[in-house]
């Protein structure tokens, strides 16, 4: 009897163990994974393709979600800091509807020539760089290695402390 007892004992401690480790959030991508997104003129985009000896700062939104509005407010208040930063915003939505989020949202973004707007198409973004939810906001270094994740709107200012001032010209 004390044998069925432990054996009953094991099989639930696994089984709380087991449904334990499969409710841990996957973490977020530790080096960009390679990925194809496409600009809107058409053209694929990829991990390649992505700016040289600069920090890399994804974002992953969609227009409907009322914390990515909040975000991208204040990414739009704070452009200036992001001048040296190639910043590429990814998302599953078309591009009319990218190009109105942006124009209410975040103005100060549009035509900016380290800004990237790309459409995941294929729907990969989820599957390769394991955001947890919207808007997910990841910092790279010039490496492709993760330096910052955050997906809360209100932790945005982490961010400014990290990237370098921009030097001013004389």
């Amino acid at each position: 009897m004390k044998h069925f007892f432990k054996i009953g004992i094991y099989f639930f401690v696994s089984l709380f163990v087991s449904f334990s480790l499969q409710a841990q959030p996957p973490s977020p991508a530790k080096k960009i994974p390679e990925f194809q997104f496409y600009q809107f003129n058409g053209k694929p985009f990829g991990r390649s393709q992505l700016a040289k000896d600069k920090l890399l700062f994804i974002v992953f939104f969609d227009v409907t979600c009322d914390h990515c509005q909040h975000a991208f407010q204040q990414i739009n208040a704070h452009y200036a800091a992001f001048k040296n930063v190639g910043m590429y915003l990814v998302s599953l939505d078309s591009e009319a509807a990218m190009a109105n989020f942006l124009t209410r949202f975040a103005p100060n973004l549009i035509g900016k020539p380290n800004v990237t707007l790309l459409r995941d198409v294929n729907n990969e973004f989820i599957q390769r760089f394991t955001p947890r939810k919207y808007p997910s906001m990841f910092l790279y270094n010039a490496r492709q290695q993760l330096l910052l994740y955050y997906d809360e709107p209100e932790k945005f200012p982490n961010f400014l402390r990290v990237i370098p001032p921009v030097q001013k010209s004389k």
